[in-house]
């Protein structure tokens, strides 16, 4: 809406500057009235549109401006303001429908740029949607990595726990090889002491029995030397004691059962000494079966040893891979957060530029309006 004022004091410039001989322009206008230059050009073409109506060059008692010229002058001047205000009128007519027309460009231009930006915002937000779709999963991989996460913690606690009891059964399994080592130990020592008594008693005994039958059997020699002897006498003296050969096969008779007494003595003895024999053999044949139950007895615990290490190797393998996995997990994770950081960054981007385009489409409309 047009100032009254401001319109009364552009015009009576405006008035100043033609009386003048200088033609209003509204930079001219707004420098000496100290005012925008867009505020006076609406005032100034109402003083164009009015000036053919207050200017009269009619005789000097009816002018609405009182300035006294020749007749002569006076009819020159009219015919020259005519001609002026048909020129100006033209020009202005003609600069009225080139900003017609511009402003029909503009605004077909503004359409273009709002059908474009329309467009554009329709564009931005299918690609706002389908990033909204791209985050939604983006998310949904998030929380599936989450829960699998979780899971794994949940079964590597378990596999702790798992570890611990089997660590604590390693431990007891040990405590009871070691018992048993020393059980073995002793029950070795006790029954090498054992063994080596019997030998010592066995020896002891065997080496009295070789001394009774080498005693026995130098006894036998004797007396079969002194039997060949008391023979071989009774064969020289055969003639000659005929009348004592009774008394001499008695008592060579007597000495044959002594001699027999002897030999089954001998022959209890080498029985006895086989019976010990036997004995040792047996003995030896216990100790061989307690080496025998010892060498089991290692062998079982060297094997316990190899399945408590095999169980260890597995256990470690299986920390291991569910570390590896654990962090193949934590990577994919980070990449989806990273992907989420740049969605995120790009629809803060979409929305920025929807915002400009929503500004650009506002201040569009404003100038249409």
């Amino acid at each position: 809406m047009i100032d009254e004022v401001l319109k009364d004091q552009v015009f009576a410039a405006s008035d100043m500057l033609l009386m003048s001989g200088q033609s209003p322009s509204a930079a001219l206008l707004a420098a000496r009235l100290e005012v925008g230059v867009d505020k006076v050009e609406p005032c100034l073409t109402l003083w164009w549109q009015s000036l053919s109506g207050r200017i009269s060059f009619a005789p000097m008692s009816e002018a609405p401006l009182e300035v006294p010229m020749p007749d002569t002058l006076t009819g020159a001047f009219q015919r020259i303001w005519q001609q002026a205000v048909q020129e100006a009128t033209s020009a202005l007519v003609l600069e009225k429908r080139h900003a017609e027309y511009g402003a029909e460009a503009e605004r077909r231009v503004s359409e273009d740029a709002l059908k474009q930006s329309h467009d554009h915002y329709l564009e931005l937000e299918a690609r706002y949607r389908e990033q909204g779709l791209k985050l939604e999963k983006a998310i949904n991989a998030t929380r599936t990595a989450e829960a699998e996460i979780a899971l794994l913690k949940n079964n590597l606690s378990t596999e702790a726990a798992r570890l611990a009891k089997e660590e604590a059964r390693r431990s007891q399994v040990e405590q009871e090889l070691e018992q048993l080592r020393k059980t073995h130990e002793d029950t070795k020592r006790g029954f090498d002491q054992r063994v080596k008594e019997e030998q010592r008693q066995n020896l002891e005994a065997l080496s009295k029995a070789d001394a009774d039958v080498r005693f026995h059997r130098s006894s036998l020699e004797k007396l079969r030397d002194e039997f060949g002897k008391k023979e071989a006498m009774l064969s020289r003296d055969i003639s000659e004691l005929h009348s004592q050969l009774a008394k001499r096969d008695a008592r060579l008779e007597s000495q044959k059962l002594h001699a027999q007494g002897f030999e089954e003595e001998i022959k209890q003895l080498q029985q006895d000494a086989t019976a010990q024999a036997r004995e040792l053999a047996k003995v030896n044949a216990s100790l061989l079966s307690e080496q025998n139950r010892a060498k089991r007895l290692d062998d079982q615990v060297k094997k316990l040893e190899g399945d408590l290490k095999q169980q260890s190797q597995r256990q470690l393998a299986m920390a291991a891979e569910a570390t590896r996995r654990e962090n193949a997990l934590r990577v994919q994770l980070q990449a989806k957060e990273e992907e989420l950081l740049r969605a995120n960054a790009k629809i803060t981007g979409l929305e920025k530029r929807l915002i400009t385009q929503d500004d650009e489409i506002k201040r569009v409309s404003a100038r249409q309006m």
